[in-house]
């Protein structure tokens, strides 16, 4: 028997999944709210795992984290991350630190999801037209990302890592231009999209 695990916080992905795959000789388990910090200790041993991008709170760093500790941790379990982000210098980046993800787009079909999950090659996977290029973000600047969402406060940013401002301005200036954004405010509103969020 196949053992799957979710990840996602959107029930109807979750329940969708859940009743396509019932009876079908996989066994199923969900990560909720309440047990995604200790996802790590409930992914272990699951032969596939789909996780999204950005769920409970939680942001694209938290889970491309987590995925680098599923992949160290449990090297049999395949790793397919259903989103529905379409920042290209962002996905780029995690495409390049997670090697042998499968990324699919939340809007693929079942039969597409499917043949993920039984390791067939799938038309819907997305991440393998991304590549590396000049409009990928850096390590320093996917790094920033999560800074940036919570604080506009670049003297702040800057003094908690040891940079000048003009350097913060300059990686902030560059984010923006590579996630096509036309200001801070607009880089702010994809960041809050991307699960960067000022913590209340």
């Amino acid at each position: 028997m196949l053992s799957l695990t979710l990840i996602d916080n959107n029930r109807w992905i979750t329940e969708g999944i859940s009743r396509y795959f019932a009876g079908k000789f996989i066994q199923i388990k969900n990560i909720d709210s309440d047990d995604v910090d200790v996802a790590l200790s409930k992914v272990a041993g699951t032969d596939v795992l789909i996780s999204e991008l950005t769920a409970y709170g939680r942001d694209v760093q938290y889970f491309t984290e987590l995925l680098l500790k599923v992949q160290r941790s449990s090297p049999a379990t395949r790793i397919i991350v259903l989103t529905d982000l379409h920042e290209k210098a962002v996905i780029s980046y995690v495409v390049g630190v997670l090697p042998g993800v499968t990324f699919l787009p939340k809007k693929c079909s079942l039969k597409q999801l499917s043949d993920a999950v039984l390791g067939l090659p799938s038309s819907a996977e997305f991440a393998v037209g991304v590549r590396r290029t000049k409009q990928t973000l850096s390590p320093r600047e996917f790094g920033l990302l999560r800074m940036l969402g919570q604080t506009s406060n670049l003297t702040d940013i800057g003094h908690k890592l040891h940079l000048s401002c003009k350097t913060i301005s300059h990686h902030r200036q560059s984010i923006i231009r590579k996630l096509n954004c036309a200001n801070n405010k607009e880089l702010f509103s994809r960041l809050s999209r991307m699960g960067y969020q000022a913590k209340m």
